[in-house]
């Protein structure tokens, strides 16, 4: 799993769309489409936080009663298998 406290690697070309975010990873040669959510993540992942933290950000942002910590690091799970955090 990625650091406690996840940073993209560098290297990306990220985009932002109307519903979300694309990022492109040279060196898989793939494109990612982020949701709206999953790119305020990525965007969060800047070293500076923590996957406790960014739950937090997207519980406030969002008005949601619980801290969507489950769902936060199964993203960033999923960043990590994808290689695009550390």
């Amino acid at each position: 799993m990625a650091s406690t406290r996840p940073n993209v690697v560098g290297g990306l070309e990220t985009n932002e769309v109307t519903d979300g975010m694309t990022v492109y990873h040279p060196a898989t040669d793939r494109i990612h489409y982020l949701n709206a959510t999953a790119a305020i993540v990525f965007t969060l992942c800047d070293g500076r936080h923590t996957a406790p933290e960014i739950a937090d950000f997207i519980g406030s942002a969002f008005g949601l009663d619980e801290l969507p910590l489950g769902e936060v690091e199964r993203c960033l799970g999923s960043f990590d298998d994808e290689g695009l955090i550390r």
